[in-house]
């Protein structure tokens, strides 16, 4: 193979190659598979967990129940968590602006459920989003993320 014909093809091979990898993708966005989207939320749980804060208002004013338990996909909270309401899974997205949000839009119902997200808070180590929730409450170490964890279990 002459010098010429070796350096033609070092220069071709990547730009041939690029664009049968542009091509498939085109082909592939018109067919209706999106190669670099990810899948929308499920529901105002999901959003949440992702710290999609306008997404998780959305749903939620388009009927989601942000005090009812929502299955989650692992990849959101943990292969553990499996099913969460919209303001436990809003703890992972670790942002206390979204629990505020969700405390405004009455997702936090009565003493008994802050303390509970206070305690899960605790065991998440957001202390900023448990002085917010319940200040200077004691919480066992653990027992609010178990219970969660207790839930998502198969029955």
């Amino acid at each position: 193979m002459s010098r010429t014909t070796l350096a033609w093809w070092m220069v071709a091979a990547p730009l041939v190659c690029a664009t049968c990898l542009v091509a498939a993708v085109a082909a592939g966005e018109r067919g209706g598979w999106a190669a670099f989207t990810a899948p929308p939320f499920l529901n105002s749980a999901e959003a949440a967990a992702a710290g999609d804060a306008a997404t998780m208002l959305w749903m939620i004013r388009l009927g989601d129940n942000p005090t009812r338990v929502y299955p989650v996909r692992p990849h959101l909270i943990s292969p553990a968590i499996l099913r969460a309401t919209t303001v436990e899974a809003a703890m992972w997205s670790r942002q206390i602006s979204l629990i505020r949000v969700l405390d405004r839009e009455g997702a936090i119902i009565g003493d008994d459920d802050r303390r509970g997200l206070a305690c899960l808070a605790v065991d998440l180590e957001l202390p900023e989003v448990a002085e917010y929730l319940a200040p200077g409450l004691g919480c066992a170490p653990g027992h609010a993320l178990a219970r969660l964890a207790a839930r998502s279990r198969p029955e």
